[in-house]
């Protein structure tokens, strides 16, 4: 799994209509007006053949059959090498280009055209490496499930709110809850409930980017910092992460399959949290829930949490 796009990545909505046998731009988000220059309100129902240089908007207009339930404009954009489009100044500017397609019905589907600017990808790759040395620099695993414990987790917290602060670089942190804890405790002991917690764990890291972390709050819960991430997508990556745990049941040595729910409660990082970290106030929302929340999904409210504090 990966989520859609980075917090700073530039989004252009299109939409394929093979009734009208048109590719219109529907939405363009703020990193993408930066980008390109245009106002979204300049560019929303606009052809997207009107920002493309010619070499591929005649690609668009030679390969695209608008055939009922056909989505040849995603198959063909991801041909197109040393994908561009033209800024508002009429200057060509290269881009990493990633697609994903949506909405889809039989007459229209939505793609997102993800638009990574290459100088700024070195930039940032830059500053990545800084991070993953200085994440290294603190480490201390827990010795139950060999991953990074709660010191850990709280020093690179810590450490991307400075980035937040000093960078455009935005991070969220989350803590997934094993629902059902002390029935399970009951049943299989401790042991179990430790072997679980890292099945959560590397459900977790196998379902996430490398940059992101992975590490364990204690023995009911795993902490996740998603690295460069917006709050939104954030929520749409650990409710993925909610129904992956859900998908796939722990088993035990015995093969008998154990299913798997968790609650979770996730907050940006380098809000207004007030005296207490952003793992600290995750982890008391949690606290608050009881363990009568189950499969729960909840964002920590920042500006609630800092006037509480």
């Amino acid at each position: 799994m990966m989520p859609g796009h980075r917090s700073n990545d530039a989004v252009v909505t299109i939409c394929q209509n093979n009734s009208a046998k048109s590719i219109k731009i529907t939405a363009i988000n703020k990193p993408g007006e930066e980008l390109l220059g245009y106002t979204a309100a300049e560019l929303e129902d606009k052809n997207l053949q009107d920002i493309l240089p010619p070499r591929i908007a005649t690609l668009l207009s030679e390969y695209v059959e608008f055939e009922r339930d056909a989505n040849d404009v995603g198959q063909v954009l991801s041909k197109v090498q040393s994908f561009s489009t033209i800024g508002k100044n009429g200057k060509e500017t290269g881009f990493r280009l990633k697609i994903v397609r949506s909405d889809a019905t039989a007459d229209t589907i939505k793609f997102e055209l993800i638009l990574q600017d290459k100088a700024g990808l070195r930039k940032n790759e830059a500053l990545r490496a800084a991070i993953r040395e200085n994440f290294k620099g603190h480490q201390v695993l827990d010795p139950a499930t060999g991953l990074p414990d709660r010191y850990s987790l709280a020093k690179d917290v810590e450490l991307m709110g400075y980035y937040s602060n000093k960078s455009d670089i935005r991070s969220c942190f989350a803590i997934l809850q094993m629902d059902h804890y002390d029935e399970l405790l009951s049943q299989y002991g401790r042991g179990v409930c430790q072997a679980t917690v890292k099945h959560i764990a590397t459900l977790s890291q196998q379902s996430l980017r490398p940059d992101d972390v992975v590490g364990v709050v204690n023995y009911k819960r795993v902490g996740v910092l998603l690295i460069d991430t917006s709050i939104e997508s954030a929520r749409m990556t650990v409710n993925r992460l909610r129904w992956q745990i859900a998908a796939n049941p722990f088993q035990l040595p015995d093969k008998t399959s154990v299913g798997l729910s968790v609650s979770i409660a996730f907050a940006r990082v380098g809000g207004r949290m007030g005296d207490k970290s952003v793992l600290d106030n995750c982890d008391e929302v949690l606290e608050e829930l009881g363990a009568s929340a189950i499969n729960v999904l909840t964002e920590v409210d920042e500006n609630e949490r800092h006037k509480a504090d």
